[in-house]
């Protein structure tokens, strides 16, 4: 990044590029953590959005329950891209849907108890995985980054409570790829 901005600061000296420091530096972040991520998840055949299904019903005490509006509400997605994974879970044998016995009307999605085991067996992994990840950052360097991250998503949420799409992975940009590819 630093040459990135050298090289602009001769193309274009007028252009205060101090944000690509920390926005592309994000970006670049990002695509790491999500690559060592997926690959560790990737051992027990589940995937990032797989995952964050499953831990958010495990540590949903006790029942291990939540509708799927409160999953796509937790974990900013949409109902669309929760019923597929709800669909692929399901099939797996690591979530059921019951009935929700306060709404005749509603659903529930239970962790079953394979899923719960594989959780319970992922997350250690998952979680030393996520610390590597850190390693290079001290305790303090580590609170220090959580608390300027929090400051910064709280204002992009107080504009926005869910965040957009991405644009990395999923349906739609496999769907470009087939798209561009022909």
């Amino acid at each position: 990044m630093d040459r990135v901005r050298a090289q602009w600061a001769t193309a274009r000296p007028d252009l205060d590029t101090a944000p690509v420091a920390v926005i592309a530096r994000l970006g670049r972040a990002t695509a790491y953590i999500d690559a060592s991520v997926n690959a560790r998840l990737a051992e027990f055949g589940l995937n990032r959005a797989a995952w964050d299904v499953l831990a958010s019903l495990r540590r949903n005490e006790p029942a291990h329950r939540l509708s799927p509006t409160q999953l796509y509400v937790a974990l900013m997605r949409s109902s669309g891209a929760i019923t597929h994974r709800l669909h692929r879970l399901e099939r797996a044998g690591l979530v059921k849907r019951i009935p929700d016995p306060h709404d005749a009307r509603g659903m529930l999605v239970e962790l079953t108890a394979k899923g719960t085991a594989l959780v319970d067996r992922v997350a250690p992994l998952h979680l030393a995985n996520e610390a590597t990840l850190l390693a290079q950052l001290d305790e303090h360097e580590q609170r220090t980054l959580t608390e300027l991250l929090r400051k910064l998503l709280r204002a992009y949420e107080r504009q926005q409570p869910t965040p957009p799409p991405s644009g990395r992975g999923g349906r739609h940009r496999a769907h470009a790829h087939r798209v561009r590819k022909k």
